[in-house]
């Protein structure tokens, strides 16, 4: 199956529309975000390493998201707001992997064997320009991304949280299989029975669609989670 091309986003500065390709050199030039980080650099707050990641879900890259991290926050801050944005729906565990180390929750204050880490280590101590890594959230029904660091600075944080939202994708577009409407939800048996695009489907047809494994057609939101266990959005940004 060819890759797909991954949708456009909005810059979360000046609300326009870039594909995502180009984000990344966007949000360099931007001046409503030049205008955000000169506000920035007027507040009282401490000045510090910034990194700039690149979230995408590990299927195609459909999903995306343009964050920059204080180098004071913890992955496990970075966890709670990608639960928050994406993935949240029963409390699952989850963990983050760079190079061989996992860092994830200790578990009755230990961690499996293996080379793992705490999931509270600081970003400053992982984080590189160019660095790659994943996370997972639930490991029975998982949802998986990939994450890369496509630059840092130097400076004072956007706001007062450990992680600033810069880009998101928008909604991908995609048609009911049997009417050819706007598609509102996905039927995740269809998604591994026929694939894309025969999943989709409007609402009037997902009250009438005959599947029932995985809990029959689920509603679609802009998350990679959409479809998986008992994931009911709202995917709107924690802050």
């Amino acid at each position: 199956m060819p890759r797909k091309t991954p949708p456009a986003g909005v810059c979360a500065f000046c609300q326009r529309t870039v594909a995502a390709a180009g984000m990344a050199r966007h949000l360099a030039t931007c001046p409503a975000r030049q205008a955000a980080v000169e506000k920035a650099e007027a507040s009282r707050r401490q000045p510090e390493r910034l990194w700039q990641v690149v979230v995408r879900d590990a299927v195609d890259g459909t999903y995306w998201l343009q964050l920059e991290l204080s180098g004071s926050a913890t992955l496990i801050n970075l966890d709670s707001y990608l639960r928050a944005i994406w993935v949240e729906c029963c409390g699952h565990m989850s963990q983050f992997v760079f190079g061989t180390t996992c860092y994830r929750e200790l578990i009755d204050g230990f961690f499996a064997l293996g080379d793992q880490k705490s999931i509270q280590t600081r970003v400053n101590e992982v984080l590189a320009v160019g660095r790659k890594g994943s996370y997972e959230y639930d490991y029975g029904t998982p949802t998986e991304l990939k994450l890369e660091v496509v630059s840092q600075r130097e400076g004072k944080p956007l706001t007062a949280r450990p992680i600033a939202l810069l880009a998101r994708n928008q909604m991908p577009k995609q048609l009911c299989v049997s009417c050819g409407e706007p598609a509102t939800h996905f039927c995740l048996q269809c998604y591994y029975e026929v694939g894309e695009p025969g999943c989709y489907l409007c609402a009037a047809h997902a009250r009438s669609h005959s599947c029932t494994l995985y809990g029959g057609p689920k509603r679609r939101y802009n998350s990679p989670r959409t479809g998986r266990c008992a994931y009911d959005g709202p995917a709107r940004p924690p802050y």
